[in-house]
């Protein structure tokens, strides 16, 4: 039970709307998964929000020999009344379920409920030609699930909706938000200095990633009834169409890593949005933390020990960076209606 809070979490938890001092919260979880939406590539979603303490089966989630798990309560009862909703969304095609779990919990600790939602997985490159476009459109049918489940629609309060996510799931959140991708742009992406990370992946399968369809990229993604959207790392930021950004069709919130990448002071300059750079972040302290073994394991097993490159103490400093500045925007983003 997260019964016990960091005093950074506490002062968030106190801050964020509808809780007040002396509330008792632990971090349930729960999930829902419908084979049957997505163009038949179904959703599934992990479901965290604040819960009353004394409940529900304690389970470490997503924990596995690499990564440690986000202790929560399976099944908790929720805390009564309507909260604001994030929709959340992982990192790249390749990305494991449950990736961002650590940050789910952390905005459940602070009065949200969070659905993090679980891209299919790309059994191949040809699979995953299409991510682009078909994770925004993922995020906006889960909404469409969330709001007419008997269960969850009497919990979530429509109005304060959120959208985040981390790289690529940076990318569908500014994209929900109203941001659309320059088509000609993103046909060359592989070929410039701020390639996407998976285009060496694309390359081995003999996949060009501008044979993506053109209708389905550049169709508009906007979804009013998001109201914030918060961008980690995102993909393809340098492809953004600034005038699409520049409407502020929701309030957006960018974090970036320790290094600058290409497109962020061009973003800045001609919409506005200043990319917050998260101090001695690199890519992968958007992961969870390691397990004592878990570098090792990933160099016997042929992975990328790099996962794993930081200190615990390092990568703590900066999920608690970005789960503390995560809180103060959505505060702001989303007030309690009056």
């Amino acid at each position: 039970m997260l019964a016990r809070l960091t005093g950074l979490a506490l002062a968030a938890l106190l801050a964020a709307p509808g809780y007040a001092a002396g509330d008792k919260t632990g971090v349930g979880v729960s999930s829902l998964i419908r084979p049957e939406a997505n163009f038949g590539r179904g959703v599934s979603m992990t479901i965290w929000y604040p819960s009353q303490t004394g409940g529900g089966a304690s389970e470490l989630v997503g924990r596995n020999a690499v990564f440690e798990g986000t202790p929560a309560q399976r099944e908790a009862s929720p805390m009564p009344g309507k909260l604001p909703l994030v929709l959340l969304s992982h990192g790249g095609r390749r990305s494991a379920e449950q990736s961002g779990a650590w940050l789910a919990a952390r905005l459940a600790e602070g009065g949200y409920i969070v659905a993090e939602v679980s891209g299919q997985r790309p059994r191949d490159p040809a699979s995953a030609l299409g991510e682009i476009w078909r994770r925004p459109a993922e995020l906006g049918q889960a909404l469409d699930l969330l709001l007419n489940d008997p269960d969850w629609q009497m919990r979530i309060d429509e109005t304060r909706v959120a959208v985040a996510g981390f790289a690529l799931g940076g990318t569908a959140a500014m994209m929900l938000a109203g941001g659309m991708i320059d088509q000609g742009a993103y046909m060359l992406n592989c070929w410039t200095a701020h390639a996407s990370p998976d285009c060496g992946w694309f390359a081995e399968g003999g996949i060009d990633p501008a044979d993506v369809d053109p209708q389905a990229l550049t169709l508009p993604r906007h979804d009013p009834r998001v109201r914030a959207a918060l961008a980690i790392a995102p993909e393809y930021l340098a492809e953004f169409r600034p005038d699409s950004l520049s409407e502020h069709n929701a309030d957006m919130r960018i974090f970036g890593l320790d290094q600058p990448v290409p497109g962020e002071t061009r973003i800045a300059t001609q919409t506005g949005i200043a990319v917050q750079p998260l101090q001695g972040a690199a890519l992968y302290d958007l992961f969870a933390l390691c397990t004592p073994g878990g570098a090792k394991l990933l160099e016997e097993e042929g992975g990328d020990p790099a996962l794993c490159g930081s200190t615990a103490e390092a990568r703590a400093a900066v999920h608690e960076q970005l789960a503390t500045g995560a809180l103060e925007f959505l505060n702001r983003a989303l007030p309690l209606p009056y």
